[in-house]
């Protein structure tokens, strides 16, 4: 039977008052569940004390948590990952870092991490700035896709001008947890005509998903140059919110969310995401090597500050980028199998938006 954890004042008040929060002991107290039926490891829900409003996760150590089964070392794992990836980078600007670096990470209150209880992490609530009418299916344009840029951009090279490095904690719990969804979620693709159940294509798509730590992790060895850097892991839509205003009415990113999966290696891994899972086809491939260029100026603002000397030569990180798209297939293919309303053809005997990215970059890869 699933576990329906719930925030309890006692433990939400005491957690924000270690870290320097004032809560009044009259205050009002209410939550109310965000993303209701979504989160694999964790619940997550707005918590208004008085007149402030939190993000407060919550993550079951053993595993079973909102009607899903999973491993107990997975469960803990990611929850206090995120945590340390949040820890990390209040360390950062703490330690006089660069706030624009990081101004797409919503601001985390301190938590606590998984053991004889259960893990919690209280955050900013964005909630009411973000909009949820930015439509990936669509493909985003590529202004909103030139913004994630820009928040990657900002994330590694804190990472690379930071005196303390965010150390990810035991990878091979996460990289197992993948590596089988991965598996599972290639053989349940639907068979079609260019992905036959004993194609090359499908082979292809196994080959990534029993490899994905490499894919994660290592760089091939045409590009040993290029540094590891952070990264998030699962830079897909969902885990991007988006806010409307005047000056951006197709939206812009608020807010880059849920670093359970965060990690140190391929730095043109979640650039590969970005690019290859929230454009069109056709936008990709009219506009990737714009959106490559636009990463490589972005870093090029920012490498002064780097601790150590780091090259990015513009050739090895197209194609390194196009190695990486492998990842970008893994997390449609994902997408498309966990959310299948996503991925509707307009017309019969079609693709959906989802089947026909992926099918154009394994068409290319």
């Amino acid at each position: 039977m699933a576990v329906v954890l719930t925030p309890e004042r006692e433990d939400v008040v005491a957690l924000l008052r270690k870290h320097g929060e004032e809560i009044n002991d009259e205050d009002s107290f209410s939550f109310v569940r965000l993303g209701e039926g979504r989160g694999f490891c964790s619940l997550l829900y707005s918590v208004t004390i008085g007149q402030k409003t939190y993000a407060v996760k919550i993550t079951n150590p053993r595993g079973n948590i909102s009607g899903t089964e999973g491993s107990v070392g997975l469960h803990q794992n990611v929850h206090d990952r995120e945590c340390d990836l949040y820890e990390w980078a209040a360390g950062y600007l703490m330690d006089g870092g660069e706030k624009t670096d990081l101004e797409n990470l919503a601001r985390s209150y301190g938590g606590r991490k998984c053991g004889d209880r259960e893990g919690v992490l209280i955050m900013e609530d964005l909630s009411g700035s973000m909009t949820n009418d930015v439509d990936f299916t669509k493909g985003y344009s590529v202004d909103v896709v030139k913004g994630i840029l820009r928040c990657i951009a900002g994330y590694q090279s804190a990472f690379l001008s930071a005196d303390k490095k965010f150390h990810a904690t035991d990878k091979s719990v996460v990289h197992e947890a993948l590596k089988g969804m991965s598996l599972q979620c290639v053989e349940a693709l639907p068979e079609k005509e260019w992905l036959p159940k004993d194609g090359d294509k499908r082979s292809a798509l196994l080959s990534f998903a029993d490899t994905v730590d490499k894919l994660q992790d290592e760089y091939p060895d045409f590009a040993k140059s290029l540094p590891l850097t952070l990264t998030h892991c699962d830079l897909w839509p969902n885990n991007m919110l988006f806010e409307k205003t005047k000056d951006h009415p197709e939206g812009e990113l608020l807010a880059v969310v849920d670093w359970q999966c965060a990690s140190v290696g391929n730095a043109l891994l979640d650039v590969a995401s970005a690019i290859g899972v929230c454009l069109t086809p056709e936008n990709r491939r009219l506009h990737e090597l714009e959106l490559v260029d636009f990463y490589l100026a972005e870093m090029e603002k920012r490498k002064e500050r780097f601790r150590e000397k780091t090259e990015f030569d513009r050739d090895t990180v197209i194609k390194q980028y196009r190695e990486s798209l492998k990842w970008a297939a893994l997390q449609l293919v994902f997408t498309a199998v966990f959310n299948p309303t996503a991925d509707q053809p307009e017309k019969e005997g079609e693709d959906g938006p989802l089947s026909a990215r992926l099918r154009v970059i394994m068409e290319e890869i």
